[in-house]
């Protein structure tokens, strides 16, 4: 137990080294908020759906595609089942705020399975890894950018559904269902540089959460009480029980080492950007994604150490 904790704290310790760089680089001022949010528009927009091209570049196998649809399904039992919990746990007697209100269901509910998920399934499992956190974030998109939205904003319009479904990730997905289906190769310089941006994925979005990190004062990140229970919630107590849940379902082996991962990861980077599209308090979802993204260093290792002891 001690040796699966070590080197799952050790990959989960380099991600942190390379989230100091763009912590150092903001303080220091060479990467401003301007130059984040162009990465962040890199990583959403092409580093991201490269991630996903390249995961899809293998001979089709009925297997794979199966466990693919498996954890598509396991990812909507997680959201679901997460929606349910957090709601009852943050309602109008525990949190009158509906501010505050809406960013702990949203904090709880949606993890960082995208700029974090994807470094740590790369080292764990490889372009398994890769293939199978494709499902999860596609389901996870469609989601967030509905329900998620719907917290923040009060309101599900036309063009945020539009949004979900034409986000660049899910055309990504669906061009590498089909290359994968029908065991299309992409041509050599076109793979290679796809391949190459794939690459980019986790140095680059290590750095612009590092580069977020810097907007909250070291000695505020921890205080609250409201604020260390929804970090205990998102970090530990919901992927505990999807941990549980999907495995009494018939979710096993690296299948569940996926789910677990991608839902284990810290608050979600989006809960603060979705308080800045509705005009919200930036402040108390940046302490809690910053909170979170912390402790992770210790939760995460924790969580999948447990599940590999127990050899679910």
């Amino acid at each position: 137990m001690l040796t699966t904790f070590t080197t799952l704290f050790n990959q989960v310790f380099e991600l942190f080294l390379l989230m100091g760089i763009g912590y150092a680089l903001n303080k220091a001022k060479m990467i401003d908020d301007n130059g984040s949010s162009q990465l962040t528009q890199l990583l959403c927009y092409v580093i991201s759906p490269g991630v996903i091209l390249y995961a899809f570049q293998m001979k089709f196998s009925a297997g794979m595609f199966t466990n693919f649809l498996i954890v598509g399904g396991a990812t909507v039992v997680v959201n679901v089942g997460s929606i349910i919990v957090s709601h009852s746990f943050f309602n109008k007697k525990t949190v009158p705020d509906p501010d505050k209100r809406s960013v702990l269901r949203f904090a709880s509910v949606y993890s960082n399975c995208g700029f974090m998920g994807y470094p740590v399934l790369q080292a764990l499992e490889g372009t398994n890894g890769l293939f199978y956190g494709s499902a999860f974030n596609s389901v996870f998109n469609l989601f967030v950018w509905t329900h998620g939205m719907l917290l923040y904003s009060g309101k599900l319009d036309k063009k945020s559904i539009l949004k979900a479904i034409a986000n660049p990730n899910i055309l990504a997905l669906v061009v590498g269902i089909l290359l994968f289906r029908f065991s299309i190769v992409l041509p050599g310089p076109v793979s290679t540089t796809v391949k190459y941006i794939s690459q980019l994925n986790t140095p680059i979005s290590m750095i612009v959460i590092g580069t977020a990190i810097t907007k909250i004062p070291f000695k505020k990140i921890f205080t609250g009480g409201l604020l260390w229970v929804g970090v205990l919630i998102r970090n530990l107590v919901l992927p505990f029980i999807m941990l549980f849940l999907l495995h009494a379902l018939g979710v096993k082996g690296e299948l569940l080492l996926c789910c677990v991962v991608l839902s284990a990861c810290p608050a979600a980077g989006l809960t603060v950007l979705f308080a800045k599209l509705t005009g919200k308090d930036e402040i108390f979802p940046g302490k809690l994604m910053t909170l979170s993204t912390i402790l992770s260093l210790i939760t995460l290792p924790l969580i999948v150490t447990v599940l590999k002891v127990l050899k679910f």
